[in-house]
């Protein structure tokens, strides 16, 4: 898997960079249940292209209330220990 990007904000996370689907899906196989578990909802939107060059495959995963700080960075933490480099935005 090269190195995926992942965005989190405090209603959405989206992972970015990806080669192909199965680089996404393993990153989701550990992070919906964590999201379902607490709470929050989540709903799926997939896009992009494999090509190179091309910015490769990325979803946005959208909440259905905002990410609390523990939670957060637990996710931080969940996506950095997968190999993904972490971009935090409007954190409070």
């Amino acid at each position: 898997m090269r190195a995926l990007i992942a965005r989190i904000s405090n209603t959405q996370i989206v992972i970015q960079e990806a080669f192909n689907y199965w680089d996404i899906r393993a990153i989701l196989d550990v992070l919906n249940p964590l999201l379902l578990k607490h709470g929050y909802n989540p709903v799926f939107f997939f896009e992009g292209t494999p090509i190179l060059g091309q910015g490769g495959f990325s979803v946005i995963i959208k909440l259905s209330k905002e990410l609390s700080s523990s939670d957060r960075g637990f996710v931080k933490r969940m996506l950095q220990s997968n190999g993904l480099r972490v971009i935090e935005e409007d954190a409070k």
